[in-house]
């Protein structure tokens, strides 16, 4: 099975984008995601664990 992992991330972005929390273990997705977010200037805090990163976009009451 083909995994396409630019469908993935895009997929996480638009999870992003609609205000949800996502994780990412796989290190090309983070930095596909990464450059998605600066991209679209997200407003997003990394939480970087030992197993892989979350991506927690900031309320807008927050900024």
């Amino acid at each position: 099975m083909i995994i396409n992992r630019g469908k993935i991330a895009r997929d996480k972005l638009e999870n992003l984008q609609n205000g949800q929390t996502v994780f990412a273990d796989s290190p090309e997705i983070i930095e596909r995601l990464r450059r998605y977010i600066t991209e679209y200037q997200l407003d997003v805090v990394e939480d970087v664990t030992d197993r892989g990163t979350w991506f927690i976009p900031q309320e807008e009451d927050k900024r």
